[in-house]
């Protein structure tokens, strides 16, 4: 067997103590050589040029016009480099101003060495499959092929134009793609000191393809998801299915990485199934104790946090932070973060809300979401969801609704 690869890394800090740090953890991974290490921009530059490193890990802990010019040069005239910033919490706003449409990572200071490990595991990764797609060499996950081939056969199931499946047959695929949706959701919402939370799907058809689920990472870490499948019937709900497991999956192994994880599953989904399908997902992980949500935003609709801190309204938009998953080898999602205090609302929702339609062929529209929960906000989460879906059924009237909604509502208690 063909040793692995080695990666040749180098590694930036202005602070000693942090540059021995990095040191050591390059040094103790097998999968990486430890190549070079600088201090200042034009070092790193110097570097780059001499050196010619696979990876950069550059530890960015002062907001300046050197390391800006410094990271967009790399970028510009190193395009093979890895580069991955390593960020204090308030740096990363700094790092996502200056170095809006780079080529590189971002990663929290805040994680552990394990994380650490993990995450920079996932970017070699990620940097050996893009030089295999430029070789023409495709490489996929380590399923057997009978197993792959049979997903992929589940994933066609109910599409139109297949003409060997009568309607009785595809009547009891749809009864059994909906148990095994009933089966994923989460019963109930988790039970949490100081926290309360509401959930519920709403399917306008026999199955889905939005979803949501939580994810207990830690005592203090709460993962939650949102998503929606860019398609309906029974094709959908089985890709729904593949996808929630997907998601905890990768949660579980980047519990502080919303950004890392959905990388990793939209690489899974690319490489496990024939394509034609994507999902949009919001993915965050609260931290109960403390109020911090971090989260991703892969194409969905906006995550609604509103506040009434002294009595003044505050709604922020957690817009998205890159494309839905599975769509491009190539993409790339940003974290962010936003921080819940007593008496704060977060709503999360799928576009069954939003592009819910009147007879006359009016939108909900976020708008609409926003004044039912301002009208709502000193009520529970449970009763808040109550009136969003009532609401929206008051809205539409009669007429049928066409797609899925599927909503979380969390509230700090006061």
């Amino acid at each position: 067997m063909a040793e692995k690869k080695t990666s040749r890394v180098a590694i930036v800090s202005e602070q000693a103590i942090f540059l021995r740090g990095l040191q050591a953890l390059v040094i103790a991974h097998k999968g990486f050589q430890l190549v070079g290490e600088a201090r200042t921009p034009l070092e790193t530059l110097q570097l780059c040029q001499i050196a010619a490193p696979a990876m950069l890990l550059v530890d960015v802990s002062r907001r300046s016009d050197a390391w800006r010019d410094a990271i967009h040069e790399i970028c510009q005239n190193h395009p093979a480099i890895q580069i991955i910033l390593l960020l204090e919490i308030e740096d990363e706003a700094w790092a996502e101003e200056e170095c809006d449409g780079l080529s590189l990572y971002q990663v929290s200071r805040d994680v552990s060495e394990e994380e650490f490990q993990a995450a920079i595991e996932k970017i070699q990764q990620d940097a050996e499959r893009h030089l295999a797609a430029r070789g023409e060499v495709r490489f996929n996950h380590t399923t057997e092929p009978e197993d792959a081939a049979g997903r992929n056969e589940m994933l066609e199931l109910g599409r139109p134009g297949n003409p060997t499946r009568n309607e009785g047959i595809l009547a009891r695929e749809l009864v059994m793609a909906g148990k095994i949706q009933a089966d994923i959701l989460p019963e109930d919402p988790p039970a949490l000191p100081g926290w309360d939370i509401a959930a519920r799907l709403a399917p306008a058809h026999e199955t889905s393809g939005d979803f949501y689920d939580f994810i207990l990472l830690s005592e203090h870490k709460l993962g939650m998801v949102v998503a929606d499948v860019t398609d309906k019937g029974m094709g959908a709900a089985l890709f729904m299915a593949l996808s929630s497991s997907l998601i905890r999956t990768y949660a579980a192994r980047y519990p502080s990485l919303p950004a890392i994880a959905l990388s990793a599953v939209s690489e899974r989904i690319l490489s496990d199934t024939r394509g034609g399908m994507f999902v949009t997902a919001f993915y965050s992980v609260l931290e109960t104790h403390t109020g911090r949500l971090m989260y991703a935003n892969a194409g969905h609709p906006p995550g609604l946090l509103i506040s009434t801190r002294r009595g003044k309204e505050s709604i922020t938009r957690l817009r998205p932070t890159g494309m839905a998953l599975g769509v491009s080898d190539d993409a790339r999602w940003k974290q962010k973060e936003a921080r819940m205090i007593p008496g704060d609302i977060l709503v999360l929702y799928t576009d069954g809300i939003t592009e819910a339609n009147n007879p006359a062929g009016v939108f909900f529209e976020e708008d609409r979401v926003i004044e039912t929960i301002l009208e709502h906000g000193g009520e529970s989460a449970h009763q808040i969801l109550n009136a969003l879906l009532e609401e929206t059924q008051r809205f539409i009237g009669h007429a049928p609704r066409q797609d899925d909604i599927a909503l979380i509502v969390v509230r700090r208690e006061e």
